[in-house]
């Protein structure tokens, strides 16, 4: 049986007149197009372990938008009810996709325009990340003195921009904007202890990145750490632990490289 044919049949025809293009991987069957700016991505793609189970997924690449599929979405029961659709034969594998079109025509295309705006207005601009590459060292002595975090361990520094983070929930992003670029510099110089880390702009990526940190293979892209994490704060009311969980990760691979450098208790 040849699922690319017939999935090609009876979804592919109906999106390529929506202006979509086929780009197939195995078992992946991905359907693109560039809406406005934004490309928007229709798969159909098969479960790990039985390639007879199907499921769809939705996705743009708008900032902060996640991949989304029917049981995310779609009022219901039935889509609601199974992650992937399995089929035995042909006759079996048509259906499911019919109902696949059914569902991304009343359903699908609607999503897709939802999720090609923006999750956020906290989102890391070209200008904001040169910002940091380029004033990283003066932001980082600029915000040690500002939230008193001289002299203090890379934990307490930690749980100083955690505290200072909490206090700003309620600020606009407009108002807030800076001192997110302020936090993420001295969050890269506090784990990386001081300068043992490489700072970098990338040219593909249009942002500024922490790498070598401590000598490690571990890098840091910090305004996408730092804005995502306040921004899910100020919607979740819900203060989590995820910097301090980063920064003992880097500890594990410097310590593994420098297992002479271990202070074990007595």
């Amino acid at each position: 049986m040849n699922v690319t044919k017939i999935i090609q049949e009876e979804l592919g025809q109906m999106l390529e007149k929506a202006g979509f293009q086929s780009d197939f991987k195995k078992n992946i069957w991905t359907y693109e197009r560039e809406k406005n700016g934004i490309r928007q991505e229709i798969t159909i793609l098969t479960d790990r372990y039985n390639k007879k189970y199907l499921k769809v997924l939705f996705g743009t690449n708008a900032y902060g938008q996640r991949p989304k599929e029917f049981c995310n979405f779609v009022p219901e029961a039935g889509a609601k009810r199974w992650e992937f659709w399995g089929y035995k034969n042909e006759n079996e594998l048509r259906t499911i996709l019919k109902e696949f079109k059914r569902l991304i025509v009343t359903y699908g295309m609607d999503l897709l325009e939802e999720i090609s705006k923006p999750a956020t207005d906290a989102i890391p601009t070209e200008e904001m990340e040169r910002n940091l590459y380029l004033n990283h060292q003066r932001l980082y002595e600029e915000y040690k003195v500002k939230l008193h975090a001289e002299g203090k361990s890379a934990e307490e520094v930690i749980e100083i921009i955690y505290q200072t983070m909490e206090q700003n929930l309620d600020e606009p992003f407009e108002h807030v904007k800076d001192l997110l670029i302020g936090i993420a510099a001295l969050y890269g110089h506090t784990i990386s202890w001081g300068d043992r880390g490489k700072w970098v702009w990338d040219d593909e990526e249009k942002n500024c990145q922490l790498q070598e940190i401590l000598g490690t293979e571990y890098k840091e892209r910090l305004l996408r750490l730092i804005f995502p994490i306040w921004d899910y704060w100020r919607k979740k009311r819900s203060i989590g632990k995820g910097l301090f969980d980063r920064y003992r990760i880097i500890q594990v691979y410097y310590y593994r490289m420098h297992p002479e450098e271990i202070e074990y208790e007595e």
